[in-house]
């Protein structure tokens, strides 16, 4: 493929961000399998467990051969073949090991193609933000064309469209360059090591308080708004908006990123994340509720590339793998579970007012900011 770097790492990105899209829709193709609501939530809990557990271990491999193409190639052809098991199969314990199964291979995926990214951004031959805001755009339109296609066609095309997205991450990950970086020298809890890592462990904190906070947006928002009124279509236009002005920082705000640096990044969004969550459970007017998931782009956008910048800057390039991995599965991964677990608890007895709860989580991360600046002098 004749197309540099930041193009080929692109068209990866959007296919994966296109599965990740379609598999929000599998509770749905599960509940038309005949399975109960606890039953869902039992196959998606352990899965995402799983995923956590799984991601470290895919980083470890990847640094240890000094090669990432390879184990992302192997991780999405798994994940797509896993996809088609799901057709033949009906029952609870074969799908739940089958989406064990897919959990464990796309757990790689994300962590291992961020980590590609940064060191092919710190070697000058692309440039990160963009370059990820193809992986949200595709996100919002792949959950629209997603929608559409089961309006016509019902859920049954769930198991093919996972196939196909995750089929095509295998196809573009031949292309994907690969980053000099050294292979690391086996050790002995390797992982665990990097947490003697100042801004390391800071990262991860601060990601943990404020991606975790976002726990009651994403389950518990279209309920909140639908309760007050809001239809269906403008919900969506409302979570698009979101997801719109957060590709635009991506792709858009280098100099603020620049200016900011690490620490004035997460400030800014463990900041937005009082007023935003806040304001929210509130239950503002529909203009002050459009003007709030403006903030979307620093309570997620800002954070994110908060804690790129900190790997991509703290972490030697032999372990970079392995401390993407621990980054998602400990920064997003468990803490998007557990939060996700007390949002539903909250909201079962207090509504909309767990966001406050969310405003005070993500917001608490102020306090990691000026050891993060110190840490990153």
């Amino acid at each position: 493929m004749t197309f540099g770097p930041g193009p080929r790492v692109a068209l990866f990105l959007g296919a994966y961000f296109a599965a990740n899209a379609v598999n929000g829709f599998m509770p749905l193709w599960f509940a038309d399998r005949g399975l109960s609501p606890a039953a869902i939530g039992q196959i998606l809990s352990i899965a995402s467990l799983l995923r956590v557990l799984a991601g470290p271990q895919w980083g470890s491999v990847a640094d240890r051969i000094g090669k990432r193409r390879p184990v992302l190639t192997g991780a999405a052809v798994v994940a797509s073949s896993m996809a088609l098991l799901y057709l033949p199969l009906g029952g609870f314990l074969p799908l739940l090991l089958v989406a064990a199964g897919q959990g464990i291979a796309s757990s790689a995926i994300n962590p291992l193609i961020d980590s590609l990214a940064l060191s092919l951004a710190r070697q000058g031959l692309m440039e990160y933000g963009p370059v990820r805001s193809v992986g949200s755009a595709t996100f919002m339109l792949a959950t629209a064309a997603a929608g559409w296609l089961m309006n016509l066609f019902g859920s049954t095309l769930i198991p093919w469209l996972l196939a196909i997205g995750y089929g095509s991450c295998a196809v573009f990950s031949r292309f994907l360059p690969e980053a000099a970086t050294p292979p690391a020298a086996p050790r002995a809890f390797a992982g665990i090591a990097l947490f003697r890592i100042p801004a390391f462990r800071l990262a991860v904190g601060s990601t943990a308080l404020i991606q975790g906070a976002h726990a009651a947006y994403y389950g518990f928002a279209a309920l909140f708004w639908r309760s007050q009124g809001i239809s269906d279509r403008t919900i969506g236009l409302l979570i698009a908006e979101g997801i719109i002005v957060e590709i635009l920082l991506f792709a858009r705000g280098r100099r603020v990123i620049e200016r900011l640096g690490p620490a004035g990044l997460t400030a800014c969004a463990a900041a937005a994340s009082i007023i935003r969550w806040s304001i929210t459970a509130l239950g503002p007017p529909m203009p002050v509720l459009i003007v709030i998931q403006i903030l979307h782009a620093a309570t997620f956008a800002m954070q994110h590339l908060s804690a790129m910048l900190v790997l991509g800057r703290s972490i030697p390039p032999e372990r970079a793998a392995t401390a993407q991995a621990l980054h998602a599965a400990l920064g997003y991964g468990a803490p998007g579970g557990l939060m996700m677990f007390l949002s539903g608890f909250l909201y079962a007895r207090y509504g909309g007012l767990t966001f406050l709860a969310m405003a005070v989580i993500g917001g608490s991360a102020l306090l990691l900011v000026r050891p993060l600046r110190r840490a990153m002098a």
